[in-house]
């Protein structure tokens, strides 16, 4: 019975376990003109919070992608 119960759990581990680590430059890659779309919306848009919390979210990605 233990040996069920912890072929189970290491299964049930395993399958949420993502074996391929993406690239921090394929991701600030992919991301970059979503990322300049969202500036130039948050620069459009007469909502301040929009515009004060994505330009921070933009930033740190930023930081993030340098």
């Amino acid at each position: 019975m233990r040996l069920i119960t912890a072929m189970t759990l290491t299964l049930l581990v395993a399958g949420c376990v993502n074996g391929t680590q993406t690239s921090g430059d394929a991701l600030c890659d992919g991301s970059r003109e979503a990322r300049t779309d969202h500036a130039a919306a948050l620069a459009d848009s007469a909502d301040d919070r929009a515009v004060v919390t994505g330009a921070r979210l933009i930033a740190l990605i930023d930081a993030g992608c340098d």
